[in-house]
């Protein structure tokens, strides 16, 4: 696995504790629709959740590709939605969905930075 992935699976293994102890039940990691995936799916008593998770390396220096969020450009959003609509067609879920972006900053070691740490912005993603 490359450093790349292993950087990833562990925010997106963090970002399922974080959501874990807000009270979501974890659904789907990685869940796929053809082309389109959607990193967690998750659901409480009011929502469910299609999370987009975004990690970022900072070596005791500024991160160099911006904020997490940052990434999710256009075309990712788009491709974030049309995921959840299938899944949503597909499954036809009761509850009111939601697409966040949890944004996770790691140190060297693969620990969450103290400053940044986890940073999770509800319906950023909208259609």
């Amino acid at each position: 696995m490359s450093i790349k992935s292993e950087t990833g699976k562990r925010g997106e293994d963090l970002a399922c504790e974080y959501m874990k102890k807000l009270g979501f039940k974890i659904l789907y990691r990685n869940y796929r629709s053809g082309h389109l995936e959607t990193d967690i799916i998750c659901e409480n008593e009011r929502y469910i959740v299609f999370a987009e998770v975004k990690t970022r390396t900072d070596f005791g220096r500024a991160t160099r590709f911006g904020s997490a969020r940052s990434s999710v450009d256009a075309r990712k959003k788009r491709c974030i939605i049309e995921c959840a609509r299938e899944y949503i067609y597909k499954n036809k879920p009761s509850k009111k969905p939601r697409i966040d972006v949890i944004e996770v900053y790691l140190d060297e070691r693969g620990e969450l930075l103290a400053q940044k740490g986890i940073r999770h912005i509800k319906n950023a993603v909208t259609t």
